[in-house]
Formats: structure tokens, sequence, C-alpha cells
């Protein structure tokens, strides 16, 4: 026995689109702005999203706003009962794509073909219509895409129809961690933004109709999570090729409300089709860990690094003139092979993105590597760009535009890639170096802990005015008393920094300064240090060039935790001012005007070096990020900053890599703000001490001879001598293990 309606086809109706709708529809649903094929009409490849359909029946031809509940008010299907449309919501999608959409309707006519599969009576709970809806040529017959929709009308059961078929269910497989994550920060105007497509249904826009439905207030549209998820999916598992996704379907299993915070987790089932596609399944969660979405499946051809090994390019990699005069490589289109004109698509795909693309010499390793362009140009290798002798990055990373571009990349011979960038600069890679750095198609999974906002330590910031002195203590105070070495100790921890007064010009004197505190680290420098700008160990302090706002020992797994320098003379010659910037401070600005960044920055991790003397290269032990977190306390305690010293990260996904160059801009921006620097000329017989966890250094340009002297001391004995000096010997032992006590000033824990 059919179900009451089934077959019931309404009457064809025309759809109509503009290639503003396209624009308006990516923006909605969160598409990113290195997603520009969706986002900019004079784009090569602009496409319509895949699941654009799914909006055809709300908008039809209207370029106005319409009278939602009017049009909803108009359906009748035969055999049921007048169902009241303002009182619905979505149940379940799935959409079957055939052809994708042109960018604009214009010239050719299309219509939305609708019909009845089912209605079913859910009882007291409500009725579900299950219908398919078909864009269709209205000339040529010909199906662009099917879309199966069940809607839920709440409270309208009872009637005595059928309660319709089981659904098949496609739950994620158990005891397997996702492939891919996605995560979707809803706001107040999401829904009013959505709405904009044309589902102008008034409970996504005002209170009342929700506290009506039981929902407490405005929801967001469930297909607007649907289509956002839709995007998730595409660009984690599918590189954002609209093409590479063919049907993707989730169940509408709880509202979203704004402010919400959505996260989809992907998971690859293996098993692919004869035509390349894999199926997919995936869950979303908003932040209480409420499913929102489930029975999640989609069949995606997957832009993967595995897949793509499997694939060959049937074409060549040429060189073409564009518009602009610039070139860019080009893949001459294979010929009755499916498999190569996806993987030529894809490597078409990858450049409009900006990306640096270079055809392999390696066929086993795929048939082509990706690199983010401002990633490739960062770590050109060449003497403009690494010191010869340091090998440190001497190339100003944030000086570099974030559209940077190659204009040509060819290979040169076996060994070696030549680029030339839109900024004028050429560079040379090996493809030992290539093959090493090459960026990973699959995004680092983040835990949860990314999700919090997790401040420096408290601390005072020093403000440099005319009037205010600077922290200070003397140094015949310091040396005779520890109650002086207690307010030495005090000044770093609460400023970061301080100035000793009335050194003795000689290196023993300094040295035993320092060892007031404690013993001095000894690292590959030597231990104390008595030194001029002569390169003696081959890095850029050892010479007498700018040195921007900087951390040290960014490469040790354990960075020394204070640093002091005292200038014993300084002849023939000017400049060599000192900077000094708050970390702690200017990370605290990140966290207020742009909280993104600030997460970025203390969950992306990078690796560090330090390789200028022939018998060293020292790397941490571990990957560390800009900040770091106190597994304890939770709170931000070290600064890892030091452009020169950063290491070329390998297996990173090209979108993190646009997401940590953007952060960390605005890091750079913040520090080099010159109302966040104070400058100072050092002088003999002034030692400036300052917290390397926390203060970044710097100094100018100088000419002449300088000599300084100094050293390094480690954050526990650091943090040992200053916990006995302020509480005592018998109050710090009866606390051993305390770390719960971290937030009250009278524990010792509350130094660290």
């Amino acid at each position: 026995m059919s179900a009451p309606g089934a077959g019931h086809e309404f009457p064809s109706q025309e759809v109509s689109w503009q290639k503003r709708d396209v624009l308006l529809f990516a923006n909605s649903i969160g598409v990113k702005a290195d997603e520009l094929h969706f986002l900019y009409e004079l784009h090569p490849s602009f496409s319509v999203f895949p699941t654009y359909p799914l909006i055809l029946p709300f908008k039809l031809t209207d370029q106005e706003v319409v009278d939602f509940y009017a049009r909803q008010k108009a359906v009748k299907i035969p055999g049921v009962p007048d169902l009241d449309h303002r009182h619905g919501v979505d149940g379940q999608r799935k959409i079957t794509v055939l052809k994708p959409l042109p960018p604009t309707s214009a010239g050719k006519k299309f219509e939305l073909r609708n019909k009845v599969i089912g209605v079913y009576d859910k009882g007291k709970p409500g009725t579900v219509v299950e219908t398919e809806q078909s864009i269709v040529d209205a000339k040529t017959g010909e199906v662009y895409s099917k879309v199966l929709s069940s809607g839920f009308l709440v409270g309208q059961g009872g009637w005595g129809g059928p309660k319709g078929p089981a659904t098949v269910n496609f739950p994620p497989p158990a005891e397997k961690k996702p492939d891919a994550t996605h995560v979707v920060q809803t706001n107040m105007e999401t829904a009013h933004l959505y709405r904009l497509n044309g589902d102008y249904n008034p409970l996504h826009a005002t209170p009342e109709p929700g506290q009506k439905m039981g929902f407490g207030g405005t929801i967001i549209h469930g297909l607007f999570s649907w289509n956002t998820t839709a995007h998730g999916v595409l660009r984690e598992l599918g590189g954002s090729n609209p093409d590479n996704l063919k049907e993707f379907q989730a169940r509408f299993a709880s509202p979203v409300r704004p402010g919400d915070k959505l996260t989809t987790e992907i998971w690859r089932m293996g098993d692919k089709q004869s035509d390349g596609f894999e199926e997919v399944r995936f869950v979303t969660k908003n932040q209480y860990g409420k499913v929102v979405l489930s029975n999640g499946r989609a069949l995606s051809f997957l832009f993967t690094v595995e897949r793509l090994q499997e694939l060959r390019i049937g074409g060549r990699l040429q060189s073409t003139s564009t518009q602009s005069g610039s070139e860019a490589p080009k893949i001459e289109k294979a010929k009755n092979d499916s498999k190569d004109a996806k993987v030529q698509k894809a490597f078409q795909l990858a450049q409009s993105y900006g990306n640096t693309v270079v055809k392999t010499n390696r066929p086993e390793e795929g048939p082509f590597w990706q690199f983010g362009s401002l990633f490739m140009r960062e770590n050109c290798q060449c003497p403009k760009c690494v010191h010869p002798d340091t090998k440190q990055r001497i190339v100003d990373t944030f000086a570099i535009s974030p559209k940077v571009r190659p204009k040509s990349v060819r290979s040169v011979d076996a060994e070696n890639v030549h680029v030339k960038w839109n900024d004028g600069h050429e560079s040379t890679y090996s493809w030992n170096w290539l093959a090493a750095h090459r960026g990973n198609t699959k995004p680092a999974a983040k835990s949860a802990a990314a999700d919090a906002i997790r401040l420096p330590r408290p601390f005072e910031v020093y403000e440099q005015r005319d009037g205010n002195p600077y922290p200070e203590v003397a140094y015949d105070a310091v040396m005779s008393e520890d109650k002086a070495v207690l307010e030495w100790l005090e000044n770093i921890w609460k400023w970061g920094f301080s100035f000793v007064k009335g050194v003795p010009v000689d290196p023993q004197s300094t040295k035993a300064l320092i060892e007031r505190i404690a013993f001095i680290r000894h690292t590959h420098y030597g231990g104390f240090w008595d030194f001029t700008a002569d390169l003696t160990y081959k890095d850029t302090a050892y010479t007498n060039e700018w040195l921007g706002a900087h951390t040290d020992n960014t490469y040790f797994s354990d960075p020394a935790r204070l640093q002091l320098f005292h200038l014993l003379s300084h002849t023939d010659g000017k400049g060599g001012e000192s900077l000094l910037v708050d970390g702690f401070a200017a990370a605290k600005k990140l966290a207020k005007t742009s909280p993104q960044s600030y997460k970025i920055l203390s969950t992306s991790r990078h690796p560090w070096h330090a390789s200028g003397n022939e018998d060293v290269c020292i790397q941490p032990s571990s990957t560390a990020p800009v900040f770091s977190v106190h597994d304890d306390t939770k709170a931000v305690y070290q600064i890892r900053w030091n452009n020169y010293d950063r290491a070329p990260k390998a297996n990173w996904h090209i979108n993190e890599q646009k997401e940590w160059y953007d952060a960390a801009r605005v890091y750079n921006n913040i520090l080099t703000d010159s109302s966040n620097e104070i400058w100072t000329q050092l002088q003999p017989g002034t030692a400036l001490i300052f917290d390397n966890w926390r203060m970044l250094h710097g100094r100018s340009e100088f000419t002449g001879k300088r000599r300084m002297c100094g050293g390094y001391v480690n954050n526990d004995d650091f943090v040992s001598r200053f916990r006995l000096l302020k509480f005592g010997r018998q109050k710090v032992l009866d606390n051993l293990g305390n770390i719960n006590q971290f937030k009250r000033p009278d524990s010792p824990y509350s130094i660290y």
C-alpha cells in the first residue's frame, strides 16, 4: 500500500539565480577566502557550491523578500489533511549532484520539479512529509540534481496515516579517530545572513515563533548547519573542488542556536567506487557535545596524498603567459582518461588557490606536490634570505606580501627546482628539500583545549614615559644582602626586566652578579659570555646588524629563563640601542582583539633550530607553539618568538599555514607597534636582566666596536631562588607538590 500522497507531482516552478546569489550563498555557509573560486565571480574557475540547489525551492525566481508563511500555506497534498507549514522544521536531506549548475541561469530556463514520496503520521509529535525535488533544464529535460527531503510538522500528527518506513542509518565507525575535523563558530547574525538566500522563515529571525514551538526562541536554519557541514567535508577531504562531492545527506537531530560552535568529525570508510568516489561519514555536534546533525554520509572524491599517489598525469608541465604578463604553469589536457582529468583539475585548482604547485620527478610519491606560497617564499634558501654563516632566516617574513605568488615554476635539472616570484625574487629549492616540506593534505587534529583562551599569568606592564623610572636595584646592595636580591627578582617577575646600577665595568664583577641568583647556564655559546661582534659563534647576535625583537633559545627543549647583558665598552662608533617588548602584554592585546589568532599561536606547534657552527645543529626534543600553556595553571607562561630560528615545518596543511601566518602577522603588528617598544641605550656600569620567557629583546644596528658580557640562568634555578627568598625554606618544603594553590599570592606556587 502506497503512502498518502505518494507520487503526487506539484506543478513545475521556474527557478533562476544570478552570480550574486551564488556569491551570497557561499559567504553565508562559511566558505573561506582561500576558496576564491566560490567567492569571486571573475575567478577562472568560478563555481556554484554543489549544494546550492537546496535553496532554489525557497528562492524560486525571487529577487525580493517574500511572505514565507503565505507561500507555505499554498501547499496542498491530496489525501492528506491541511497542514500548517508555519510550524515546520527540517527532518533530513540528501542531495545527489548529477551535473554542476552554471554560475547563472541566464540564457536557460530551469524548473523545480517536485513530487511527494510519502506523508507519515508520527502521532502526537507531528507529521513527516517526504519529497523529491529535481532541478531540471526545462528545454532538454536534463536533470542537474535531486534532493530527497523530509520535513517535520510539529504537533500535527494523529490523523490516522501510516507511520512510514524505518530510516536507514549510517553511524560513524566505532573506535576510530576522525580523519578530519571542521569547526564553525556561529554568531547572532548567522541566520540573518543565511535567510537572504531565500529561506525567510520567521523562526530564524525573531524569537516569537520559536517560543511557541518550544524552542525557547530563535534558532538557526537547519539547512545552514547542513550546508556549512557540506562545506566542511568538501574543504577538509575534497580539496574544495566542487566536482568532488557527488552525494551528501544528514539528519537534523537538534536545533542550533545563535552563538553555538559546531564541530564536525569526519571519517573515511575506505569503500571506493569504480569512479573513484569514496564513502565518508560524519557527525556534527555543538559546544556541549550535543549532536545537531546525525546520519551523515557523503560520496566524495578525496583530495589526499594517497589518492593522488594512485593517479598519474597524462599531460606535461608547460609555461604560458597570463593576461598580466606573468607566467603560470599549466598542464595539457589529458585525453580519454578520467583519472588523469581529475588530477589535472586538482592541479589547476591548487594553482587557483595561489599555491606553489610542482610536478614531481618522483611519480611513486604522487604526480604533483603543492606548497603554501608564503611558506615557500619565506623559506627561500638564497643568501638574501638565509644568512650563509649562521643559517638563520634573515628575510622578514612579515615584509613579504601574503599575496605572494609564483610567476613560474620549472625544474632546472635532476636536483633543483627554480621559482620566480611576483615580488621579483627568485628561489632555487632542491628536490630533497621539497620532498621533506611538501604540504600535508590532512589537517592536524585539534584538541578540546584548543577551544579555550589561556591568558598569560598575572603581570605588570612597564610604560616608557617621561618621569617613569625603570625598575632597578643597586649592585652593592644585591652583592651584600639577600633582601636586595629578592627585590631584584621581584622586579623581574613583576615587570619582566630590571636594571642593576653601579656594576663595576669588568667581566668578573658581572659574572659574580649573575651568580647571586644561581649558576650560569652553559650552552653551545659557552657559560659566561665576553664577546664582540666577530661571528665567533655563528649567530646574528654576534654581528653589528639590526636585530629584531625575539626570544632566545627557542631551539632548546628548555629555553633559558633569564638573560643578563652588561655593555663593557663601545668605541669608535654609535648606535646599538637595546629594545625590549613585553610579549605577555602583546599576547593579552592579541587575545582581546583577535582571539582566533591567539588560539592558533597557542596550539600550532613549530620546529626551531640553531645550526650556525659546523659542529652544532640543535633542535628541541619536540615542537612548540609560540605561546606555551602551563599544564597545571592553564596560563600562558612562556613565549617563543624568533623568526631567525624558526625552522621550516614539514607535513603542514596548506590551510593551516595560511591561518598561522595570518595570526603571526597580527601578533607581529602588535609587537612592532612603537607604543609597545621600550628603547634604551646601555651604558657601562649598568646591567640589564630580563625574563626570556616573557620579554622579547633586540637592538639597533651599530658601528664601531662593542664589548658585551653576560649569561643565562635556568628557569628552575631562578624559580627556586625566588621562592626560597620570598617564602622561606620551610614554607616551600611544606607546600611541595601543592600546585593547585598557584592562584594564592601567599603560595610558593604563585611563582612558576
